[in-house]
């Protein structure tokens, strides 16, 4: 037999819900006085929304609910949450691109970050090397991570035409 799966969308009532961290620093939910444990925060697309339709889910990846916006959560969840997702989401921004290097699939890129070199390298450079609006770059290197190129048509030349091969 073929179950057809149905598509429920639940907004969360941000006045029945608190979020705070645990002894262990990891976020924790109640709701209506009940504790839900600990949970994670993922951004709805697009990403330029950070604080607007913001999934809650429970540890083994199932959807508690969605905060429509963290501004009609109370201070202190407010708090909790901003600071749960800057750190998911933390991306530093890429201002140079020295040099790209390949070896055998693999792209090693040389770049400076706050000022600082960094080393990282990016394995199928066509998935982890794409635009995240018309002018945003994203790159995932093979650890996760995530670097920005926020205004890429100020990046300065040389940066560009070494990354402009690998946009598509």
């Amino acid at each position: 037999m073929n179950e057809t799966k149905k598509l429920s969308i639940e907004f969360l009532d941000t006045s029945a819900c608190t979020f705070s961290f645990n002894e262990n620093n990891f976020l924790i939910m109640s709701r209506n006085g009940e504790s839900k444990g600990r949970v994670k925060l993922i951004r709805a697309y697009p990403f330029s929304l950070t604080e607007e339709y913001i999934c809650v889910h429970d540890l083994d990846d199932n959807e508690i609910g969605i905060i429509k916006s963290l501004s009609e959560l109370d201070e202190a969840s407010k708090q909790a949450c901003r600071k749960e997702l800057e750190s998911r989401y933390y991306c530093p921004t890429v201002t140079t691109v020295k040099n790209i290097k390949e070896r055998m699939g693999h792209f090693y890129f040389e770049t400076v970050i706050d000022g600082k070199e960094k080393k990282f390298t990016v394995r199928d450079i066509t998935r982890n090397l794409r635009y995240a609006s018309e002018n945003t770059l994203l790159i995932f290197d093979m650890d996760g991570n995530r670097y920005i190129i926020p205004e890429f048509e100020k990046i300065e030349e040389k940066s560009k035409r070494l990354l402009e091969p690998y946009l598509y």
